[in-house]
């Protein structure tokens, strides 16, 4: 019956991760794995990062009027040059065209200051939101590891050829360095996702806040490909 039930239960097992997208527990000796809430993490991140980027990129950019001052200005000082080349002849209309030039100008340079001004606050809201954002993640899934790594079901034929005894978080940890790497020597950033997490878990876990940034890094860099390919 023993026999049965275990056939029994690496067949369903088998069936699920079939079913997934999840990889196998043999390839990955995960023993925590919450792919539904990964899965909402890295869209809620790919989500928020396109929002950001729109509302910074709409408060940046020089407005209609700006462009409109800017283009008005080109002409006068276009207008102003041919007036001048044609000599005495032309002094009231040069002048004319000058002090309009220098008024535009004036305009123009207000407007650049608002912007400038628009984009300081732009971005301390969006730094604002960030840290919210941030702590919202890290409130919602507090002490919850989305991956971990099962330390008692790694092998690792160096070790066994020592004789060496190596604890089963030692060897997690060993694994997920190795399969993740440079990811998790990133330092302050990443021990900070890991807060609230089992202190034996955390080297070789992967806290929410790891997987929320990871997306808005990731779909970033997307972001910037494709405005280089749309730019050439």
């Amino acid at each position: 019956k023993q026999s049965i039930q275990y056939l029994n239960t690496i067949a369903t097992t088998h069936m699920y991760y079939n079913m997934t997208l999840l990889p196998h527990p043999s390839i990955i000796p995960y023993t925590i794995v919450h792919s539904t809430d990964i899965a909402l993490l890295l869209a809620f991140g790919f989500v928020y990062e396109l929002a950001i980027r729109l509302y910074r990129h709409k408060n940046e950019s020089r407005t209609s009027r700006e462009r409109k001052v800017n283009i008005h200005l080109a002409t006068l000082r276009y207008e102003a040059a041919k007036k001048r080349a044609l000599g005495p002849s032309a002094f009231v209309e040069t002048s004319k065209l000058e002090r309009a030039v220098l008024a535009t100008e004036k305009e123009l340079v207000k407007l650049k200051s608002e912007r400038e001004a628009r984009i300081a606050r732009t971005a301390k809201l969006i730094k604002k939101c960030n840290l919210a954002t941030n702590i919202i993640v890290m409130l919602m899934y507090y002490g919850v590891a989305m991956l971990a790594i099962d330390g008692s079901r790694i092998i690792d034929e160096n070790i066994a050829s020592n004789d060496e005894i190596i604890s089963d978080v030692e060897r997690a940890s060993s694994f997920w360095k190795g399969l993740f790497f440079p990811l998790t020597y990133h330092g302050m950033g990443y021990k900070i996702s890991q807060y609230g997490i089992e202190s034996g878990m955390r080297a070789s876990c992967v806290g929410a806040l790891a997987v929320f940034w990871a997306a808005r890094t990731t779909s970033g860099e997307m972001f910037e490909c494709a405005i280089k390919w749309l730019s050439r």
